[in-house]
């Protein structure tokens, strides 16, 4: 593991306790920014005018945006391992210290949203990070999934964890997590006792209200062409677009905005530049268009769930699964919600209200569910946005999931939210 609990974060030129918080202080600053506009849309000067500092002046804290969005990485990747660290510590079975990580990263967010608390920097912009800094926040990031992972084994031991996959469901876990910063600002301060209560119950005990654990039973998950829609070029034209989307995601995933290359991208589909930029008009309405296809494809596999003749419970469990396998298979993989910070703001929020319908049709057939009593009775923002960031978090599973055990992967993975995590002798002592 790095030693990331020796890292302090301050600036090298610092000498003293007041420019250690006010380094800090531009951190939160920073982050905040980050947060809101991207780093492409921040610039120093906004930093510094924020903070009431010249451009000068915070070149003394970092030399540049780069070195300062890694720092803000890093300040993350402190405060969530001092919050694992203090879970491990906690009395009790693996299961209340698992409790108590998700008490404290839940506390910590709404006092970001509050104010009592300075901001942490989403992980929402990695890939946009040199090659050295990406290659180190992702190990960090590697560490906290381990941690949880020995947590979940430790609870399997001790009888409070249900035979669960431990990397897979780790995985989730994190996802619920770090999806908390997309939907918990929209709930008033006054529900978020509740809000995490939900959330918490969910994640321990599931959404299945039926009396045995939901089997993930073989579903047609066969491939298929899902063409993106609004097109009225002729077909072939629209194969070639989708072709272009596709890759392009898999750049934008892999190498986010800044590092994807639509010349490198045209050459590994084998085309020439004149004909890509055909279709293509700019890095920017590439990424559009990335996101406009994931749209359409998600769009209609929760239309297809919502017409299939099953419960609710059942046409939850066949969506996450069907997108499991796109997003893994030929015709993924999907644009990443995250990539949506490196979109000009106005366009970022076009898009953050039309990724809200998809999470609303999650929140339609949890209704379902609701009503033919398969699925128990929750709140449907958070159950709605507790499938959205899993479905958001596949991608980290990387080389622990196989085109050919698509079925097994997914259940493994989604376990969690369709069945708990905790056994149902578990009681609570936390």
């Amino acid at each position: 593991m790095p030693p990331l609990q020796n890292k302090k974060i301050s600036s090298p030129f610092s000498k003293t306790n007041q420019h250690d918080q006010k380094y800090r202080t531009i951190l939160s600053a920073a982050s905040e920014l980050f947060n809101v506009y991207g780093t492409r849309g921040t610039t120093l000067i906004q930093i510094a005018d924020k903070l009431n500092l010249t451009k000068t002046s915070l070149y003394y804290y970092a030399k540049n945006k780069e070195e300062l969005v890694h720092q803000c990485y890093l300040n993350t990747c402190i405060e969530l391992q001092a919050m694992i660290t203090s879970a491990k510590g906690t009395d009790g079975s693996a299961m209340n210290k698992i409790e108590h990580l998700l008490r404290l990263n839940f506390d910590c967010l709404n006092g970001i949203i509050n104010g009592s608390r300075g901001h942490l920097a989403g992980f929402t912009e990695i890939s946009s990070l040199s090659s050295q800094h990406k290659t180190e926040i992702s190990e960090f990031i590697r560490t906290f999934v381990m941690q949880v992972m020995q947590l979940i084994e430790q609870g399997q031991i001790d009888g409070s964890i249900q035979n669960v996959h431990p990397a897979k469901t780790a995985s989730a876990l994190w996802g619920a997590i770090f999806w908390l910063p997309v939907w918990l600002h929209s709930i008033k301060d006054e529900s978020r006792e509740d809000a995490y209560q939900q959330w918490l119950s969910i994640i321990k005990y599931g959404l299945n209200n039926q009396t045995s654990a939901l089997s993930f039973t073989v579903t047609d998950l066969a491939k298929e062409q899902v063409a993106p829609a609004g097109f009225d070029r002729n077909q072939q034209n629209k194969i070639k677009q989708e072709a272009f989307y596709r890759v392009g995601s898999i750049f934008f995933n892999q190498k986010g905005f800044k590092g994807t290359s639509l010349d490198e991208l045209a050459q590994s589909l084998g085309v020439t530049k004149g004909a890509f930029y055909y279709h293509i008009k700019n890095k920017d309405d590439l990424l559009i268009k990335c996101f406009e296809r994931t749209i359409n494809i998600e769009s209609q596999v929760l239309e297809d769930s919502l017409a299939i003749d099953n419960n609710g419970l059942e046409k939850l469990a066949y969506a996450a699964q069907k997108l499991f396998s796109i997003q893994v298979g030929e015709q993924g993989p999907l644009i990443r919600y995250a990539r949506m910070w490196s979109l000009e703001i106005d366009k970022r929020q076009e898009m953050e209200i039309t990724t809200s319908k998809i999470r609303d049709l999650f929140g339609n057939i949890i209704q379902l569910g609701i009503e033919d009593k398969s699925i128990k009775q929750v709140d449907l923002l958070v159950a709605k946005n507790i499938i959205a960031g899993a479905i958001e978090s596949i991608p980290d599973l990387g080389d622990s999931i196989s085109e050919d055990n698509v079925l097994g992967d997914s259940a493994d993975f989604f376990h969690i939210f369709f069945n708990g995590i905790a056994t149902q002798h578990y009681s609570d002592n936390f």
